[in-house]
């Protein structure tokens, strides 16, 4: 008979604490995402994280705190410290829930981004704090989701090679979100639902260095259905319509349609199957754009040879056009994984990945070959 898993890690009363530690390496072919000359380089990552968890009769915590420092072989000015710190908590109370969370990360874009100047001497470190509050009420007929949150992104300056000031407060802003579901069961494992989410994003500087104004405010509108299939496949499938209006009228609007879908589905006890897709407005504070329309899926296999030994393809494509410009660029992704457990507390883990843009603005396009070897120990 199988023995259940150990589910790791230190018991505190009713907490259980876990602790982890990574290393790796990353082989990139072009950090920089450069269409012309690639710069290839070796990066050394260290990932620390503590994690705590705790369960009571109706009060559910999760707390973890960790980080990433990324080190390069010979680009050392694109050398990062990331570091995140996570809490979130649910209560039960009968036939309504409850819950919430804040997510306060240290993080970077690396030159090359979109939106990082090409003539950025180090990438731009930025602060993302997000803030979240929601609740669920079951009723006979029908179910009621609702959820409120909030996004606060200040950016830091930098320098150019020139040794001219680069200033990236043009990004900083306040983005708002509400959203209402209300779902009609309609046999076991199957909900129809419909969905409508209204979003605030908010900018610092009115107007930025371009004289625009990038303040906006929109809505989506979704229909859907939700399955959940003896464990089996679970899916969300929704479509519908959204629109983002901008304060400043150069940028005109934008209306189009809209669709969202998650699947899952577990073939077997050792193979797994999963696909996304979302069609969104996307910010970005390119010269000209009011937003980024859009689309973009994403598919994935996992398949365990071994209880100790497991593989993964993973494949993405997305369709990005520039609003109120011509630029547009797809962005296609290709990886392999490799995963074994060399013991209960500790893994290695290994891919390749590669990613390509096109774009039809001079200088856009990219390749990239990304190799990877990652040790993981955890308590």
């Amino acid at each position: 008979m199988d023995q259940p898993d150990d589910p790791g890690g230190i018991r505190i009363g009713r907490l259980l604490a876990i602790p982890s530690l990574g290393t790796g390496a990353r082989y990139d072919s072009n950090i920089f995402q450069s269409d012309a000359n690639p710069t290839s380089d070796v990066i050394t990552t260290l990932t620390p994280r503590l994690t705590l968890q705790g369960d009571w009769r109706v009060f559910h915590l999760h707390l973890s705190a960790g980080g990433e420092l990324g080190f390069f072989a010979d680009s050392s000015a694109d050398d990062y410290q990331d570091a995140t710190v996570e809490l979130a908590g649910s209560v039960e109370l009968g036939t309504t829930s409850i819950e919430g969370g804040i997510d306060i990360k240290r993080s970077h874009d690396a030159r090359g981004s979109n939106d990082v100047p090409t003539s950025a001497t180090e990438p731009v470190i930025y602060r993302d704090v997000r803030a979240q509050i929601g609740g669920r009420h079951v009723t006979n007929g029908l179910h009621y989701e609702s959820q409120f949150s909030l996004r606060r992104l200040a950016f830091e300056d930098s320098t150019a090679r020139n040794g001219s000031h680069i200033r990236n407060d043009d990004r900083d802003r306040l983005e708002l979100r509400e959203t209402l579901r209300v779902l009609w069961p309609l046999d076991l494992g199957r909900e129809a639902y419909g969905e409508v989410t209204f979003n605030q994003r908010q900018y610092d500087r009115i107007p930025d260095d371009g004289g625009r104004v990038r303040d906006s405010s929109g809505y989506q509108l979704l229909g859907g259905i939700r399955l959940d299939l003896t464990e089996l496949i679970r899916a969300d499938l929704a479509a519908g319509w959204m629109s983002q209006t901008y304060a400043d009228p150069a940028f005109g609007d934008i209306a189009d349609y809209t669709l969202r879908g998650d699947f899952d589905w577990s073939v077997t006890r050792l193979t797994n199957i999963t696909f996304n897709a979302a069609r969104t407005v996307r910010e970005t504070t390119q010269t000209g754009a009011s937003g980024i329309l859009a689309l973009e899926a994403g598919a994935g296999i996992s398949h365990e040879l071994r209880r100790w030994l497991s593989l993964s393809i993973n494949a993405a494509y997305s369709s990005e056009s520039y609003q109120q410009t011509t630029r547009h660029d797809t962005i296609t992704q290709l990886g392999f994984g490799i995963g074994y457990d060399l013991n209960r507390f500790a893994q290695i883990e290994g891919g390749i990945a590669y990613d390509q843009r096109n774009s039809n603005s001079s200088g856009e396009d990219y390749e990239r070959l990304q190799s990877h070897l990652r040790l993981t120990l955890e308590m």
